[in-house]
């Protein structure tokens, strides 16, 4: 790797304190010869080293005695190469302000060494800024060694690699699709999930009803808990009603409460969730199963906010964000006269469709990887996904969606003896799949080609050497490959 810190030629006195051979520390006085924000080469005979980690105290002129951790990375006839350790921030800021005074003015880039002449704020040669003396350098010049660092290593990535990267910094470090830890199931890097999580962040900040729209399994309640925890009433109720799973003579006692001896069995009174969730959200999921009198009622509801208790009189207004859920087509529903077309309008102001996991592409493993990981970690054991598991689950379409993820990922992690998982622990033997759900081999390859091909364009912006480096092929191959594809 070339050489990415500034280096300079320094007479810098440091302790050096190694391990001797009867396991006391043996402690010498020498120098540095050159030093860098990363390590420095130190004038001390061969030693015999017995552990490379060794002490280092210095004493900075106008900042006082440092006392960090190197590790010896190469011995000379005249010293050794130490990279540092443990250097805190305070430490590297230090080290940097006196680096910078010693910096050589010889018009010389410390990098590569081209001549500078013309004092150029950046190496034309190398490309490393040399503007030294910029409040913003040590901060730029980080950022910029990181990046060049990752790239060295990023070569022997895989794409399923990358994805993982660029996942980890979307959820952990950008918080995308991270709120508060209620949506950790929502992890993904594939652009039908990062459009999700846009669209989360743009209406969560708003009041007006959303129907989110999706697959049962894909996630529908946590999109819906997203919204609320990201908006004004993220402390206050959010209660989720499932519309399929009460029966509806219950279902509106539940939703707009009841007064006492109401109807039979109403031995007290009772708020209901409307009234409860009072300046907080309520998700009513599987809107679609909703009866013809309780769409009535919950439009009449979002047209006057008034909650009516069953037996009442009376009404209470209360200020409620309505979020509904289907995983019906409504549309058809109201072509059927079964769901009513004036409350579709009044629910359907925002929508947001959630992708099946078979159209997610690389998430697939991701998630998989995920759940195996949480639960490895729940149960206490290590496990890990053999190479055919991977590619049973990257090829199986999971119909099931991330609840059959997480089912299949937990049964292999309880069931499995060994720390390798295998397609058959997660049930996924291509054997057992139906031989018309079994393409040939051909189609097989046209099919992953041609995806991993589209993901690597579109991680690299379409820059087509990148992209040759991450598949590891030729420039012509790529031309080639996206001819054959048409893409």
């Amino acid at each position: 790797m070339a050489r990415m810190d500034v280096r300079c030629n320094v007479e810098l006195p440091v302790n050096v304190i190694m391990d001797g051979s009867n396991s006391t520390g043996i402690e010498s006085e020498t120098k540095f010869t050159s030093l860098s924000l990363g390590g420095g080469f130190i004038e001390l005979p061969p030693p015999s080293i017995e552990n490379k980690i060794i002490g280092l105290r210095y004493d900075l002129p106008r900042y006082g005695e440092f006392e960090i951790l190197g590790e010896v990375m190469r011995i000379e006839e005249t010293g050794i190469a130490a990279r540092f350790y443990n250097l805190n921030r305070d430490a590297k800021l230090k080290l940097w302000d006196y680096i910078r005074e010693n910096i050589s003015d010889d018009f010389s880039c410390p990098y590569c060494g081209k001549k500078n002449t013309q004092k150029l704020r950046r190496c034309d040669n190398c490309g490393w800024s040399l503007n030294f003396h910029s409040q913003d350098y040590l901060i730029e010049h980080e950022k910029e060694s990181f990046i060049k660092r990752f790239e060295v290593k990023s070569e022997s990535f895989s794409i399923e690699d990358i994805y993982k990267v660029l996942n980890f910094v979307d959820v952990e470090i950008l918080k995308i699709g991270k709120n508060l830890d209620i949506n950790e199931e929502f992890v993904g890097s594939s652009q039908e999930m990062l459009n999700v999580f846009s669209m989360i962040r743009k209406i969560a900040q708003t009041d007006i009803p959303v129907l989110i729209t999706g697959e049962s399994g894909t996630g529908k309640e946590l999109t819906a808990m997203a919204i609320h925890e990201r908006s004004l009433r993220k402390n206050r109720p959010f209660i989720p009603i499932n519309c399929a799973a009460i029966p509806e003579n219950l279902l509106e006692a539940e939703l707009f409460g009841h007064e006492k001896g109401s109807f039979t069995g109403a031995v007290k009174q009772k708020m209901g969730k409307f009234e409860y969730a009072d300046g907080g959200t309520v998700f009513l999921d599987e809107i679609g199963e909703l009866s013809p009198n309780l769409q009535s009622k919950i439009l009449r509801f979002l047209e006057d906010r008034v909650v009516e208790r069953i037996g009442s009189n009376v009404g209470r207004k209360v200020d409620i964000r309505l979020i509904a859920a289907t995983n019906n087509d409504l549309k058809s529903a109201i072509n059927r006269g079964t769901f009513r077309k004036d409350l579709f309008y009044r629910l359907d102001v925002f929508n947001i469709n959630l992708p099946p996991v078979r159209d997610r592409g690389g998430d697939k493993a991701i998630l998989a990887r995920y759940f195996l990981n949480k639960f490895s970690k729940e149960m206490k054991v290590a496990r890990a996904f053999s190479p055919e598991a991977v590619d049973a689950i990257k090829i199986y379409d999971w119909p099931g969606n991330v609840r059959e993820i997480i089912n299949k990922v937990r049964r292999a992690v309880v069931m499995s003896r060994e720390s390798v998982i295998t397609p058959g622990d997660l049930d996924l033997e291509l054997t057992a799949m139906k031989v018309d759900e079994v393409a040939s081999l051909k189609e097989v390859r046209y099919s992953i080609e041609k995806q991993k091909l589209i993901e690597a364009l579109k991680y690299c912006n379409n820059n087509i050497s990148k992209v040759a480096r991450v598949l590891g092929i030729s420039r012509p191959s790529v031309y080639s490959l996206r001819k054959k594809y048409n893409i």
